[in-house]
């Protein structure tokens, strides 16, 4: 599974592209960025190493991770990839980070809000719920 990116576990940043997000992860400022459209033509190939970054943050985390997540549209099989990292992080929380995540949705973008409040309500994590006009 190469996507032509060195992960191991270093800082990464991915340029979007017409079906995927861009994608920053800063280990060093326990940064998580993903932002864009994620409807990747193969979503296990795409998140393959981005899940085992997130793996291997999980066992040495900043002190604070802050998580942004602003996506125009994701497809099923990404929702499963974002639910995991909520997930992950949840666990963390009070353990190992800080962790706070901020959920971006449009304005109009009733699918995207209720997806946020789902897990604003289920998970233990501080989630911030940001409207705005244009992602």
């Amino acid at each position: 599974m190469e996507d032509g990116y060195s992960y191991g576990f270093e800082n990464v940043e991915i340029p979007a592209t017409a079906n995927t997000p861009a994608i920053i992860l800063n280990k060093d400022e326990g940064i998580i960025d993903v932002r864009g459209l994620s409807i990747p033509e193969n979503t296990r190939e795409f998140y393959y190493h981005f899940n085992r970054w997130l793996t291997e943050y999980s066992f040495h985390p900043a002190k604070r991770t802050q998580v942004t997540i602003a996506l125009q549209y994701m497809n099923s099989s990404s929702s499963v990839v974002i639910t995991r990292l909520i997930m992950l992080l949840d666990e963390m929380i009070g353990i190992k980070s800080e962790v706070r995540v901020k959920w971006f949705y449009e304005r109009d973008d009733i699918e995207m809000k209720e997806q946020g409040e789902y897990y604003r309500l289920i998970m233990k994590i501080p989630i911030d719920l940001v409207e705005v006009e244009t992602i």
